[in-house]
């Protein structure tokens, strides 16, 4: 009964600003080019950030006479720059279809919740330069410095999904209880990556495999544990 008060709520206060074109006061609908320009621009930049991502591997460089073997050997020493993309591949994956699967619930967004998004986005941006340093380098501070960038954008999700819920822009308002389980599910990378962080210095290639058994594990747990309300 309080989840439909909740969605009719929410309903209510769309209906009023259904006028409101502003991004600063206003909604921008869900089904209006205002609104599908928003959606748009996200998926540039998770697709741009993705292949960026892949430039940084770089063409094979070859010292001396160019054999099949000598090209075999160059493309062999990007075996790292390889792995560092598929790593970063899959996170812009993962985030990528959390933010659509997210998207598809929004009924509007208002000028705070477009804010925050450029501010998750600018992040999703920046991976490709963790990314070269991570193949380049992959080391412990390498490897940090793509944990960081993955614990604030985690983060950030979080803001999104609490932005969204205080603004009823969703279509179906969740009750406090679902809120605080998805968002307490959200920050489980959070906490992974953190904690991946001092593991890195013991050891790069165990912080990689505790990154992800880490988060499937506690997000399985979050799951079991918390009420969906």
């Amino acid at each position: 009964m309080a989840e439909e008060r909740g969605s009719t709520d929410s309903q209510e206060v769309l209906t009023e600003s259904a006028d409101a074109t502003s991004p600063d006061g206003g909604l921008y609908r869900c089904g209006t080019a205002a609104f599908d320009r928003v959606v748009f621009f996200t998926d540039a930049i998770f697709a741009i950030s993705i292949t960026l991502a892949a430039v940084t591997i770089g063409v094979p460089q070859i010292d001396g006479p160019v054999t099949d073997a000598s090209l075999w050997q160059a493309i062999q020493d990007k075996g790292k720059n390889f792995f560092a993309f598929g790593f970063t591949f899959i996170w812009v994956a993962f985030y990528w279809r959390a933010n659509h699967k997210f998207t598809d619930r929004l009924a509007a967004v208002d000028g705070r919740y477009i804010g925050t998004l450029l501010l998750y986005l600018a992040f999703i941006a920046l991976l490709p330069i963790a990314t070269g340093t991570l193949g380049e380098y992959t080391n412990a501070v390498a490897l940090s410095l793509f944990l960081v960038a993955v614990a604030i954008i985690s983060s950030l999700e979080v803001v999104l999904l609490t932005v969204a819920w205080r603004d009823r822009l969703l279509a179906e308002q969740p009750s406090r209880i679902a809120y605080r389980k998805e968002a307490i599910s959200s920050l489980t990378p959070v906490v992974i990556a953190l904690l991946a962080i001092p593991i890195a210095f013991l050891s790069v290639w165990v912080a990689f495999v505790f990154m992800g058994v880490g988060v499937a594990a506690l997000g399985a747990a979050v799951a079991r544990i918390l009420p969906d309300g």
